[in-house]
């Protein structure tokens, strides 16, 4: 067979394999009318929608790449191979979609699996999920795909199944919690759906958030810094320790939050984990179950080499509280306490015992130092009564 011949049918061979790669699959096909179709766009004038991304002769990389827009990006770009062709048109020329969060690099993005780029999330061939994602949504969001109980994402654990904070929460007439601002919970971020429900209230889905990391997760991805508990305070202002110029807000726990103290910097996530399931043994998304002031004894032990200060040889505690106080909800029983007045009682596991949290309020109701609920002498007057 002649060469020019052979050469012919190649060439014939390769545009025909262009032309069912873009018109033949179904899926290929979904790029037409979505915001990939640049000639639906009228940004260019060619109608095939493929010969924007991919083109038979002289193009970059196994996926035929085209060069249209901006080759220097695509063959020297500090992304992957799909990442530099994104870009050659979420730099600014075509797209402004990205240009300030997915390829900021003073902006924390989510982590990217090895070997993959856009990919591990987005398809570009067809938007039927939205925003071009490779999954659907679950759960509110599109999170559940990998954070779930079964794929367990790295062994993290069930991020959003219920029970979790604040997936799946309930809103109610008090649901503010002393809040003036909405925005607190209802954003305003760039991109927030304005979904309470989603993991989105805390979490910048994928792009564009904080450069924050604590411990061994790197990437938590979140959508303000979280040092010293700061975006914590956002909701729960009230739980949160401040500086001293308000007694009612500085007698809280953790007692050494800011400046830290001897035994360290204890913040929200030392005792609660926002993807812990809220259940009976771990309610207030708890890391170990609190039963009768179990998990303060952690700290505060009477051996003397607790985390934190020890309680020692001090006020008798899980002993059965005979005396009647004079005001129970200044100091209640174990199974009478309930400091949020939200969601009834805190501990459902308790005992009627005398515990840590007769005298004390961790959060919300410290009026005095150690967190008292009531100042020392009235405290003590409200059981040992006096003529």
């Amino acid at each position: 067979m002649p060469k020019i011949m052979q050469s012919h049918i190649r060439w014939t061979m390769a545009v025909v394999g262009l032309w069912f790669l873009c018109f033949a699959e179904p899926v290929d096909a979904n790029v037409a009318g979505t915001k990939h179709d640049m000639y639906f766009l009228q940004k260019g004038t060619d109608p095939n929608v493929c010969t924007y991304c991919h083109i038979p002769h002289n193009a970059f990389g196994e996926k035929i790449w085209s060069d249209w827009a901006n080759e220097a990006q695509l063959q020297m770009g500090t992304f992957g191979t799909i990442g530099n062709m994104c870009y050659t048109c979420h730099d600014g020329t075509v797209s402004m979609a990205g240009l300030n969060t997915v390829f900021n690099a003073n902006l924390q993005q989510h982590k990217i699996t090895s070997g993959e780029d856009c990919d591990m999330c987005h398809t570009v061939h067809d938007n039927t999920n939205g925003k071009f994602m490779s999954v659907g949504k679950t759960q509110n969001s599109y999170c559940a795909t990998c954070h779930d109980n079964v794929m367990n994402a790295g062994g993290l654990g069930d991020h959003v199944g219920p029970g979790n904070h604040p997936s799946y929460w309930t809103s109610t007439p008090t649901h503010n919690w002393g809040l003036n601002d909405c925005n607190f919970c209802h954003g305003p971020y760039p991109g927030y759906s304005g979904n309470v429900n989603s993991c989105e209230i805390c979490h910048v889905p994928a792009h564009g958030a904080m450069n924050y990391s604590v411990g061994q997760i790197t990437h938590p991805i979140l959508r303000e810094d979280n040092t010293d508990s700061a975006f914590c305070g956002h909701c729960h202002p009230a739980n949160v320790q401040t500086q001293p110029t308000n007694p009612e807000a500085f007698w809280k726990h953790p007692a050494n939050m800011n400046p830290p103290g001897s035994w360290g910097n204890v913040d929200c996530k030392t005792c609660h984990d926002p993807h812990q399931p809220d259940k009976p043994t771990h309610p207030a998304i708890l890391q170990e179950q609190n039963v009768d002031s179990g998990y303060c004894m952690i700290c505060h032990d009477a051996t003397g080499n607790s985390q934190g200060p020890s309680i020692g040889d001090s006020h008798p505690v899980n002993i059965l509280l005979s005396m009647t106080p004079v005001d129970p909800t200044t100091a209640p029983t174990g199974s009478q306490i309930d400091d949020d007045g939200i969601k009834g009682i805190d501990y459902l596991l308790n005992s009627d015992n005398m515990i840590c949290e007769t005298c004390h309020s961790v959060h919300r109701k410290g009026h005095d130092q150690y967190m008292l609920r009531q100042k020392e002498m009235f405290l003590c007057q409200n059981c040992h009564q006096t003529n």
